[in-house]
């Protein structure tokens, strides 16, 4: 196995967070090709779908950012009141 550095890392999970967002437009799009996207069970099953993905999309964003982030200064999370 390859060695990696966190940058590295953040990048791979960039580019899965694009790969999530590329599903979430083909849902969106399904959603939108519906007839009664309203209240139809097809409907219910794409809106859940596309919670799950906004969901991982967040997440996987989040964590490329702050692998990619991981050196600097300004990424320093203060935890309880203590200066970094």
């Amino acid at each position: 196995m390859r060695e990696k550095s966190l940058y590295q890392l953040g990048v791979e999970y960039e580019n899965a967070a694009a790969l999530v967002k590329e599903r979430i437009d083909a849902k969106r799009k399904q959603l939108s090709l519906l007839k009664n996207r309203i209240c139809s069970n097809e409907a219910y099953v794409l809106k859940s779908e596309l919670n799950s993905l906004y969901k991982e999309y967040r997440e996987t964003a989040a964590t490329a950012k702050y692998l990619k982030h991981y050196y600097e200064e300004k990424t320093i999370v203060n935890w309880g009141g203590i200066a970094a």
